[in-house]
C-alpha cells in the first residue's frame, strides 16, 4: 500500500467516526418520536374512560344516599292507647245503663252473650263486658263465663274511649274485640290495624248509653295496634 492509499484510508476511517453518533443519535431520535404518539393514544383512551368511571362512581353514590335518606312510609293510622281490662265482680259494680248485647258465642257446652255496659267502678266511669248464658239476665246471681267476666276498662278522654280483644277465659272469645267510640262521633268509619299492617274492620255497632261499640272480628295471635276514624258527615235533613 502506497502511502497515498495509506492516508485515504486513515481519512476514511475518521470521516466514518465522526458520522457513526450521528447516525446513532438519529436513531434515538426516531424512536423517540415514535414512542411519543403511542402515549398521546394512549392518553386519549384513557382519560374518557376515567371520566366515564367518575360519572358513574357519583350516580352510584348519589342513589345510595338517595335510598338511604328516602322515608319510610308511616304505618297507618294512629297508635291505640287504651287502659287494661281487669276483673271486677258485677256486685262491685254501679250499673249507669241498661246494658246491650254486642255478639253471642258457642262456649263448651252452652251458647253466652256478651253484654256491653258502662258502670261506675271505685267512683270511676268504666266501660265493662260481661258474659252470661244466653236468655239470662245480667245480674250477680248469673253464672259468668270464664274467670275475666266481668272485665271493665275506665272510658279514656280520645276517639277510643275504651277497647277490649277477646281472650280465652274472657266475657268475648278470641277473634272478636270491642271498641267504644266518643259519642262526638257516632257517624263515621272506624278502621283498625295489626302491627303487620293489616286491616280489620267492624261488623257491627251496637248504642252502649250515650256511646258505640264497635264489634270487629281480629287475628287471635295480632291483635290491633293502630286506628284510623274517618267522620262522616250527616246532612240535616231537607225541609
Amino acid at each position: 500500500m502506497t502511502d497515498l492509499e495509506r492516508k485515504l484510508a486513515e481519512t476514511l476511517r475518521e470521516q466514518a467516526g465522526e458520522v457513526t453518533p450521528n447516525l446513532d443519535a438519529a436513531w434515538a431520535e426516531q424512536l423517540r418520536r415514535q414512542r411519543r404518539p403511542r402515549r398521546r393514544r394512549l392518553t386519549v383512551v384513557v382519560a374518557p374512560l376515567a371520566a366515564v368511571l367518575v360519572v358513574l362512581t357519583s350516580v352510584l353514590l348519589a342513589t345510595q344516599l338517595n335510598t338511604d335518606s328516602a322515608v319510610q312510609p308511616a304505618s297507618p293510622g294512629m297508635p291505640i292507647v287504651l287502659s287494661k281490662p281487669e276483673y271486677t265482680p258485677l256486685s262491685a259494680l254501679r250499673v249507669t245503663d241498661t246494658p246491650a248485647v254486642v255478639t253471642t258465642f258457642v262456649g263448651q257446652s252452652d251458647t253466652w252473650s256478651t253484654y256491653a255496659f258502662t258502670a261506675t267502678v271505685a267512683g270511676t266511669a268504666s266501660f265493662c263486658l260481661a258474659a252470661v248464658p244466653r236468655g239470662d239476665q245480667l245480674i250477680p246471681e248469673a253464672p259468668q263465663y270464664g274467670a275475666k267476666s266481668p272485665s271493665c276498662m275506665p272510658l279514656g278522654g280520645g276517639e277510643l274511649l275504651a277497647g277490649y280483644v277477646g281472650e280465652n277465659d274472657g266475657p268475648l272469645p278470641a277473634g272478636k274485640a270491642v271498641y267504644v267510640v266518643d259519642p262526638r262521633h257516632q257517624h263515621g268509619d272506624l278502621r283498625l290495624f295489626d302491627a303487620a299492617g293489616d286491616l280489620s274492620q267492624p261488623t257491627s255497632a251496637t248504642n252502649v248509653s250515650d256511646y258505640i261499640a264497635y264489634l270487629a272480628d281480629v287475628k287471635p295471635d295480632s291483635p290491633p295496634v293502630r286506628y284510623d276514624f274517618t267522620p262522616v258527615r250527616v246532612h240535616p235533613a231537607s225541609r
